[in-house]
């Protein structure tokens, strides 16, 4: 672990001095799939300080403390930090010139906790009850989606699972994604494996073999439309194998019936730990170099190198969002510096700014564009209903269900959504790459694709082969 401290520790002190370059032109000439060219957020038609109304709470609840807390506590940082920043800005700030407060609580990865906490939440009156409500994971999604729909409350989630977004009879609901879909975005990866497959020099047809946690997030990448898809593509299938998102499990056996399979390329629906035990299997298997690591966009993060260092190196997932590095968007320039000053100044030991690079994530980066998010639809939901008191989760679903773009932090997300579609529709394609700069080795990720339109691959979605 030594050594992975000392490559945050650099990366602290250089900081992202170089930008990548941000492409942002699609393939697609679907204007039903397209990207959405829109700046700027909706402007208020009320003021909420003429109705009495001070402070606007965003609601939340998560795993902050089990599995995901890698992922989920710089989430909250992140959205700590935007709060403020949005609570300062000019012409009243906040929400329609209220001041936005987070109420939120920690579920350690209990179901019942977040029946518990959704019971609590949705049972509050008047101006104290929430509108809509902000999720972190599948499982929680999946587990909730009836009741969202009863009780007409809108879900806006950090996930991507079929299941929670569609249900089981493919009718699109209450929850809405911000990110792809994780089958999508499995899709798009071997859209580029097919497609670069002999220019990186692996050995074999390009065979995947999944490696991922057992629970609905880490299965929800396996499904008979993406092996349909990939098999299409000239991608086989090995088989899946699942281990438990809790503890150090011993991952040599799982990868060996995989590879032993045919498989020479890893395809992990983790995040942080998952993803590096993983990584580390494979190092420990004497495979590196001949196995390909993939995964969905979580796989792309800050979490993932510090913890497997430069074994890392190569790993390719999806980036539905621009990057840290990417300082030529003024919203990733907002960003970096709010946690410059609010997270790496306050920093007073070596333990301490490598607890604050650890926030410089996925999570951190993404929360500033889900408050943003929230703020333009509340603000049109307030706009159509005419007040903040008459806004219900039925009016944000309109808003959400009727064609609704919007491009997040001037650029940094671009959302989509109308009456079929629940997740984003475009990403790049990505890697993990270990660069030198200025005479040190420091990992950063970057696009290695233009933003691209994903495959529909729900069940049946439009590019599921028939």
């Amino acid at each position: 672990m030594k050594k992975h401290f000392v490559i945050l520790l650099v990366l602290i002190a250089v900081l992202a001095t170089v930008a990548l370059p941000s492409a942002l032109a699609s393939r697609s000439t679907n204007p039903d799939r397209r990207v959405n060219q829109q700046s700027g957020r909706a402007e208020c038609a009320v003021n909420l300080a003429d109705e009495g109304i001070s402070e606007v709470s965003f609601f939340h609840f998560g795993d902050l403390s089990g599995p995901y807390r890698p992922i989920s506590q710089p989430l909250v940082a992140g959205l700590t930090d935007a709060m403020a920043y949005f609570n300062s800005e000019e012409g009243g700030g906040g929400l329609c010139g209220a001041q936005i407060t987070m109420v939120y609580e920690d579920t350690g990865g209990d179901a019942a906790k977040a029946t518990e906490y959704w019971a609590d939440f949705t049972s509050r009156e008047g101006n104290e009850k929430p509108r809509i409500i902000f999720l972190y994971s599948s499982t929680d999604a999946e587990n909730l989606r009836e009741q969202a729909a009863e009780l007409k409350m809108p879900i806006l989630l950090a996930a991507g699972s079929e299941k929670s977004l569609y249900g089981e009879d493919q009718t699109p609901g209450w929850v809405f994604a911000a990110i792809p879909s994780y089958a999508d975005q499995m899709g798009l990866f071997c859209e580029y494996v097919a497609e670069n497959w002999e220019a990186m020099g692996m050995e074999g047809t390009p065979t995947i073999g999944h490696l991922s946690w057992n629970i609905a997030f880490g299965q929800s990448s396996d499904t008979a439309e993406t092996r349909a898809y990939c098999e299409s593509l000239g991608v086989g299938y090995a088989g899946a194998e699942y281990f438990l998102p809790i503890g150090t499990p011993d991952l040599s056996g799982q990868l060996k019936i995989l590879t032993d399979a045919g498989a020479n390329i890893i395809y992990t629906t983790t995040l942080a730990t998952g993803s590096s035990q993983v990584i580390r299997a494979i190092v420990g298997a004497g495979l590196q170099g001949q196995i390909l690591v993939g995964g969905p966009n979580w796989i792309l993060d800050t979490s993932v190198y510090g913890l497997a260092g430069a074994d890392s190196d190569g790993v390719v997932g999806t980036l539905p969002y621009l990057w840290w590095d990417q300082l030529d968007n003024p919203g990733v320039q907002i960003v970096n510096n709010a946690w410059v000053t609010n997270r790496l100044s306050v920093a007073t030991n070596d333990e301490e700014r490598t607890a604050a690079f650890l926030t410089r994530n996925i999570a951190y980066l993404t929360s500033w564009a889900l408050l943003d998010l929230w703020i333009d639809v509340m603000t049109r939901a307030i706009n159509e209903a005419g007040s903040f008191e008459a806004v219900t989760g039925e009016t944000l679903y309109n808003v959400l269900n009727a064609g609704y773009q919007y491009s997040a932090m001037q650029g940094m997300v671009e959302y989509a959504f109308d009456a079929n579609t629940r997740s984003q529709t475009h990403a790049y394609v990505g890697a993990i790459d270990f660069v030198e700069r200025d005479g040190q080795v420091q990992p950063t990720i970057g696009p290695l694709t233009e933003l691209r339109e994903l495959p529909d691959l729900r069940v049946g979605g439009a590019d599921v082969p028939q």
